[in-house]
């Protein structure tokens, strides 16, 4: 089959018994978009002094099978199956900082691609721990005779 936002130049010829005629004018047509293949090099990483903060970063999927529209990416606790963020970013970007998060916790996230068909699979998981954060002052200090 054909592959999908692929250019081909095709001609026609004629055949008979005696042979084959000269081939056509060349014509050049597109197949349409489909969606993306999977991001790859999907990675999470801490950040250091940022205890509400992880970086993500990936590579373009291969094939994109069109013009990327965004890139969407989706993070959750690891014991949790409901996502509990999602980040839709433009198109020319492959990293985000995905903010909002708790201190000193782990999170696993994935990315995804779109095109204007649709979005396409995830990427691998990858899982990193928020940096810690300082304490909070303590509570109901009180101080006792003995």
């Amino acid at each position: 089959g054909l592959m999908p936002f692929t250019s081909y130049e095709c001609y026609v010829t004629a055949n008979t018994s005696v042979g084959e005629g000269p081939p056509s004018n060349n014509d050049t047509a597109m197949t349409d978009e489909d969606v993306p293949s999977s991001p790859l090099s999907f990675i999470l990483t801490q950040i250091d002094g940022y205890p509400n903060q992880l970086l993500a970063s990936w590579s373009l999927p291969d094939p994109t099978n069109g013009i990327i529209t965004a890139y969407t990416v989706f993070c959750k606790l690891p014991s949790d199956q409901e996502v509990t963020i999602r980040d839709t970013l433009n198109n020319s970007t492959l990293s985000a900082t995905i903010m909002g998060l708790m201190p000193f916790t782990s999170y696993e996230c994935y990315v995804t691609a779109n095109t204007s068909v649709g979005e396409g699979p995830p990427s691998n998981n990858d899982t990193a721990m928020t940096d810690e954060d300082e304490p909070s002052s303590p509570q109901n200090f009180m101080i006792a005779t003995i």
